[in-house]
């Protein structure tokens, strides 16, 4: 891929993040990049090959971290400890865009989720062997525990905590839980 393909998809993710999927234009990107408009239709046949362009990039990226976490040294804990805490990169504004005007695209978001969760249910499936997860635990149920969390992180008010902050404090409850060792050895 060129150079100015890329700087082309760039410019369009920021656009399409500040004005949304429908009401960003290809004048936006021109303005942005200073460039003619000859140059975006030389790697672009319009908007929709530029909105497709920006969605394939964005799968490409979410799904090279999650490998590159699955994939690195360490311990196993640290591995799924990055694989939950990684902030997401989703606009639940700009999703249910995707999904509403451009079916194909959000296709491809829908595949990528299937192949996170493939991925992470693997991976929590490894952690029941290395002896990281209890195997009395339902890794489905912790699944739904677990993408339930993810998706209220959207509805928190961003001023209080950071995604980031939420996604730790989650993930310490899930890893320690609630209840102090003191608490844990009384019998209910």
């Amino acid at each position: 891929m060129t150079d100015m393909r890329n700087r082309i998809i760039h410019s369009a993710m920021e656009q399409i993040q500040k004005y949304g999927f429908r009401k960003f234009t290809i004048g936006d990107i021109i303005a942005d990049l200073g460039i003619s408009t000859k140059t975006v239709y030389k790697y672009f046949k319009g908007k929709e090959d530029i909105i497709s362009a920006v969605c394939t990039s964005f799968v490409e990226t979410e799904k090279e971290k999650i490998l590159k976490i699955l994939e690195s040294e360490g311990a196993w804990v640290d591995k799924m400890t990055a694989f939950i805490c990684e902030e997401p990169s989703r606009n639940e504004q700009l999703a249910f865009e995707l999904k509403k005007h451009f079916p194909d695209e959000w296709k491809k978001v829908m595949d990528m989720q299937n192949f996170l969760s493939q991925h992470k249910k693997s991976f929590m499936e490894q952690g029941v062997a290395s002896g990281n997860i209890r195997p009395d635990i339902d890794l489905d149920v912790l699944d739904i525990i677990m993408q339930a969390c993810v998706d209220a992180v959207f509805n928190i008010d961003a001023s209080v905590l950071t995604t980031k902050q939420v996604l730790k404090e989650f993930w310490n409850v899930v890893m320690y839980g609630i209840l102090t060792p003191e608490s844990k050895m009384r019998k209910v």
